[in-house]
C-alpha cells in the first residue's frame, strides 16, 4: 500500500480504513498486490467499513478488476458479491417504483428532478449494482409539494412522521402546511411494499443551511431517462456541487465514504464538466471552503483528477491541513460514532453552530413549533387558551428526549465529547467564508 504524502495524511486512520481507501483508488492495484499481507482482523475491518459506508459494491468492482482476484480471501469475495447482488435487486425495485411515481406526477403536470441515488446509479456509475440507495429522492417545486404528497398518498404512501400523516388524514391542510414550512423534505413510506420516498422542495436542511440556488438548478436541469421513466436531472455541474455541499454543509463530513466515491464517479463520467460553473456557483453562494474541502478529500484519497485551476480558484490549495485531516477522520468515523449521536441530529446541529444567537435560534425553533402542530401532538384544540401551556410540556418532553445524549456529548463519554468538539471545529471552519 502506498505511503501517504504530507498532503494526503491518513496517520490518524485505522489500518482497515487506510487499506479500504487504497483499494478504492483507480490505482488500487498497488494495494491489491499486497492483500496477502493483510491479517484477518484488517480484512474484518475492511468489510465492516465497506458495508457501513455503502461502498461494498465498489470494493467488489475493485477486487474483480485486480490482476489476480482469486488472491483475495474467499469469504471476502463471497460477502462483497452478495452485497452487490442485493444492491442491484433493491435498485431495480426502486427504479420500478420511480417509474410508477414519475408517471403519476407527470399526469398531474408536476415536474420532478430525480436526485442522488436515482441519478447516480444509472447515469453516473452506469451500473445499478454499484451505488446503493436507501430511498427514492425527488425534488419538486415548493408550490407543488402538497400536490406531490397527495399523489403519493393516493398511490399507497403514508407520511413517516405520524403527526404529519394525521394532519393529512384529518384533512387539516393548515396544520400540514405549518409543519411542512419548517422542513425541507418529507419522507413517505409505501404501506405495503415498504419503499421510502423523500419529496424535497429545497435542498438545505434548516439546521444546516447552505443556500442552494434552486432557480439555477431548475433552469439548468436536463431531460433524461431513468429505467423506463422520463424525468429531469441536475446538470453535471450542479450534481457535483450538490454532492460536495451536502457532504460539507448538511452533514459537516459526518456522512460516509460513498460521498467521496460519488464525487469521483461524477468527475470521471463527465470529462466535459464546466469547472467555471462549479467555481462561480461555489464562490457566489458561500460554499467555497466546503466544496474545496470535499474536492480535496476526493483528490487526495481517491485519486480523482480535479481541475487544478478550479481547485485553486476555490482556495483548495490553501486549506488548513490539520482541519482537512480532521474532516477525513470525521468522515471515516461513521463506523465509530455511537448510536446516541446518530439518534440526536439536532444536538449535532446545535454543537456545530458557532454563536450563542445561532444556538438559541435552533432551540427556539425546536421548542416553539406552530400552534397547529402542537394541537395535533397533544390533542388540544388549536384555538384553546390551554394550548400555550403545553409549550412547557413540550420543553419537558424535549429535555427527556435529549438530556442523556447532551450529557454524553459534554461530560460522560470522552470519545463522544471529542467527536462533538471535532464536529464543531469543522462546522466553524467551513462556514468562515
Amino acid at each position: 500500500m502506498e505511503l501517504p504524502s504530507t498532503s494526503n495524511r491518513r496517520e490518524n486512520l485505522s489500518p482497515g480504513a487506510r487499506a479500504l481507501l487504497a483499494l478504492l483508488r483507480p490505482a488500487g492495484g498497488a494495494a491489491a498486490a499486497r492483500v496477502q499481507e493483510f491479517p484477518p482482523q484488517v480484512w474484518n475491518e475492511i468489510l465492516e467499513l465497506a458495508q457501513r459506508h455503502g461502498v461494498a459494491p465498489l470494493l467488489d468492482r475493485a477486487l474483480q478488476s485486480a490482476a489476480a482476484p482469486a488472491a483475495f480471501p474467499q469469504r471476502v469475495r463471497t460477502r462483497l458479491a452478495e452485497e452487490r447482488r442485493a444492491t442491484a435487486l433493491v435498485n431495480l425495485r426502486n427504479l420500478g417504483e420511480f417509474r410508477r411515481i414519475a408517471q403519476a406526477l407527470r399526469e398531474r403536470d408536476i415536474p420532478v428532478i430525480a436526485l442522488k441515488g436515482l441519478h447516480l446509479a444509472e447515469l453516473v456509475y452506469r451500473d445499478i449494482s454499484l451505488r446503493p440507495m436507501i430511498d427514492v429522492d425527488l425534488l419538486v417545486s415548493r408550490s407543488q409539494r402538497e400536490q406531490a404528497i397527495a399523489v403519493l398518498r393516493r398511490h399507497g404512501y403514508g407520511c413517516e412522521e405520524e403527526t404529519l400523516e394525521y394532519a393529512f388524514q384529518e384533512r387539516r391542510p393548515d396544520a400540514a402546511e405549518a409543519m411542512l414550512d419548517g422542513k425541507y423534505h418529507v419522507g413517505l413510506i409505501h404501506r405495503q411494499a415498504g419503499t421510502v420516498v423523500e419529496i424535497h422542495w429545497t435542498l438545505d436542511d434548516p439546521l444546516h443551511p447552505y443556500g442552494p440556488p434552486l432557480a439555477d438548478i431548475w433552469r439548468s436541469a436536463v431531460s433524461a431517462r431513468l429505467g423506463d421513466a422520463e424525468t429531469l436531472i441536475m446538470s453535471p455541474e450542479f450534481l457535483l456541487l450538490h454532492v460536495c455541499a451536502h457532504l460539507a454543509y448538511n452533514h459537516i463530513f459526518a456522512f460516509s465514504l460513498r460521498a467521496l466515491c460519488d464525487i469521483a464517479e461524477i468527475v470521471r463520467a463527465h470529462p466535459e464538466l464546466d469547472w467555471t460553473v462549479v467555481v462561480n456557483q461555489g464562490r457566489r453562494h458561500g460554499w467555497r471552503i466546503g466544496v474545496a474541502a470535499a474536492l480535496r478529500l476526493a483528490r487526495d484519497h481517491l485519486g480523482v483528477q480535479i481541475s487544478a485551476d478550479a481547485l485553486a480558484a476555490l482556495g483548495g490549495n490553501a486549506l488548513d491541513a490539520g482541519l482537512l485531516a480532521e474532516a477525513l477522520v470525521h468522515l471515516v468515523a461513521l463506523a465509530e460514532i455511537p448510536d446516541e449521536m446518530r439518534a440526536a441530529p439536532n444536538l449535532m446541529a446545535f454543537a456545530g453552530r458557532r454563536g450563542l444567537v445561532a444556538k438559541i435560534g435552533i432551540a427556539w425553533n425546536r421548542l416553539f413549533v406552530p400552534r397547529a402542530e402542537m394541537a395535533l401532538i397533544y390533542g388540544i384544540p388549536e384555538h384553546s387558551a390551554r394550548l400555550s401551556l403545553y409549550y412547557a410540556v413540550r420543553l419537558r418532553d424535549l429535555v427527556r428526549t435529549y438530556a442523556a445524549s447532551a450529557w454524553a456529548f459534554s461530560v460522560s463519554d470522552p470519545q463522544l465529547a471529542a467527536t462533538t468538539a471535532r464536529h464543531a471545529r469543522l462546522a466553524k471552519w467551513i462556514n468562515e467564508a
